[in-house]
Parts: structure tokens; sequence; C-alpha cells
């Protein structure tokens, strides 16, 4: 399949993270993917990267910032409380065993403040990548 590429640009610290190509959230979230536990402790460097948008500019802020600065970052701070860790994060198991996270940053943000020790992940293999991908 051939994939459109990733719509915006992406900051250098981020590129081991994005998906390269455009992609669908309702058709990973119609999956049927097996979901584990994973300890929080892995998956805490996602909030040290510049994953959220700030004055409708993307990639501006880092969870952790989010979280030193609730009135700075209102809105994302207000989201992050607002996530509802009854839904697991979506996450891909990259070819290298690095798990990234695809749709959950809010989550995980949330569940590091409340001092859970893991969180409900579904799982996507990378060779099923083409699954969420827009033609």
């Amino acid at each position: 399949m051939t994939r459109r590429p990733f719509p915006l640009t992406v900051p250098p610290e981020l590129t081991a993270y994005i998906l390269d190509f455009h992609w669908d959230l309702e058709r990973l979230h119609a999956l049927d993917l097996p979901t584990v536990e994973l300890p929080i402790g892995d998956l805490t460097h996602h909030l040290d990267l510049p994953f959220w948008a700030h004055d409708d500019r993307p990639f501006q802020v880092t969870p952790r910032q989010v979280a030193a600065d609730p009135v700075t970052y209102q809105a994302q701070y207000e989201r992050t409380l607002a996530a509802d860790l009854r839904h697991p994060i979506d996450v891909v198991h990259r070819p290298d065993d690095r798990i990234t996270i695809l749709d959950g940053v809010h989550r995980l943000l949330r569940a590091e403040l409340e001092h859970h020790p893991t969180i409900s992940a579904r799982v996507l293999q990378w060779s099923e990548l083409d699954h969420i991908a827009v033609p």
C-alpha cells in the first residue's frame, strides 16, 4: 500500500516516535487488538517529548511542562484530568522492540499523576500498520 506522508513537519526529537505517514484514529480504534498492562515507568519518556500543541501550534509543549504549569497550559491540563483511564492507550510495537504511543499520552500523564503502577494498552504490531494508514 502506498502511504500518504505525515501532513506536518515533525521536530527531530519526535521522528523516532511519530509515524511518517498519515493514519486514521478511527481505523486504529476499530481494530481488535490484544490488551496488556504496561509499567508506567516503561512509557514515561513520552512525557518529556513535545507532542502537544500550544497556541494552535503543534509540537510546542511536553506533558511534563503541562503538569508543572497547569495555568499556562490550561487546555492540555484539563484534557489530562478528563482523560478516561478505563480506556486503554494504543501503542505500536516497533521492529527494534520499542513501544511507542499512538494514542493516549493524556491518559499516560493522568496515570502518572495519580501514581498508577501500570496502564492498559492495546498493542498494534509494526506489520499491521497498513490497517490504520490513510490511502
